[in-house]
């Protein structure tokens, strides 16, 4: 039986983090703790989960003092746990009774499996609008795939890696974190990269599942431009940038743009920005550019048919 840590960073969501851990506890798998490390949030979170599992013996609280990210924090956390294989979830995620059991057996089938990661299904609060379609749905961190694959990377809301995996490839990568608002991300996708570049086999199976929230903030077009735009730019400092990188980003907008005027359709604006996002870091821009870009983004979006 392996052991297992469960890793979990929370940043102002009380209500949240405490049903995350809730569902967390509740496992069938019978060796596991959890970690939760509280990114120096503001609205009582460190209180609410000693109030609501006190006395819980599986449940490890760290809290920083000041906010360190999301990246960072994880790493911090990771390290300090024990457990043979490093399992994760973010604070906003229910996840399925059975979700480290069926995580965890992929590990079993052989020592050339170093990361495991899984289903992530919505839950809406909101009527899902017309434009959200699937090849957009990574922004949202939606995993809807029903098939056993090796092909697709990770996301940090549903994964495992064995420790000593995680140990060789020295973690999550610091450079790409969700801090003071910006939405970079990608240090998962990172992360599988590595492993695989190591050796290891990257497993998807669709049987541990975890449900994520959708705040209706996340479901509004701005949000869905904003992500885009920060998805572009955090690939290029886990994937690099070169001429033909840029070639074909560049190639990419204008063919996209010509479907838009085509189809003025809201997903298809999205994956400019995404590509956009992607040219904008690699020729040296930053936060201020993408802020910039978002506004021009927007010009467009709210002519959108759907």
């Amino acid at each position: 039986m392996r052991s297992v840590s469960v890793v979990v960073c929370t940043f102002n969501r009380k209500k949240d983090i405490v049903e995350c851990v809730e569902s967390i506890l509740n496992q069938d798998y019978p060796d596991f703790d959890v970690w939760v490390i509280d990114d120096a949030s503001t609205d009582g979170t460190m209180e609410a989960l000693r109030d609501a599992f006190s006395g819980e013996k599986r449940l490890h609280l760290i809290r920083n003092e000041v906010e360190l990210g999301n990246t960072l924090s994880r790493n911090i956390a990771m390290r300090t746990s024990k457990g043979e294989i490093i399992a994760s979830t973010d604070d906003d995620c229910i996840v399925a009774e059975d979700w480290l059991s069926n995580l965890v057996k992929v590990f079993d089938e052989g020592d050339d499996i170093g990361l495991v990661c899984g289903r992530v299904l919505p839950i809406f609060y909101t009527p899902v609008p017309e434009w959200l379609k699937p090849p957009i749905y990574p922004i949202l961190a939606i995993r809807t795939e029903k098939e056993r694959t090796e092909h697709l990377s990770p996301y940090g809301c549903n994964m495992a890696v064995r420790r000593d995996v995680m140990e060789k490839v020295n973690y999550l990568n610091e450079d790409i974190t969700r801090k003071h608002g910006t939405l970079y991300s990608g240090e998962d996708t990172d992360l599988g990269l590595r492993v695989r570049a190591a050796g290891y086999r990257v497993v998807y199976t669709p049987d541990a599942v975890v449900k994520h929230k959708m705040f209706p903030y996340r479901l509004t077009r701005e949000h869905f431009i904003e992500r885009a735009l920060y998805f572009g730019m955090s690939e290029v400092m886990f994937s690099g940038k070169n001429t033909w990188g840029i070639l074909d980003a560049a190639a990419n907008i204008t063919a996209y743009f010509i479907r838009y005027i085509i189809r003025p359709r809201f997903y298809n604006l999205t994956l400019i920005a995404y590509k956009f996002g992607w040219l904008l870091k690699a020729l040296g821009g930053g936060e201020e550019e993408a802020t910039k870009a978002k506004e021009w983004f927007m010009r467009f979006a709210q002519k959108a048919k759907k």
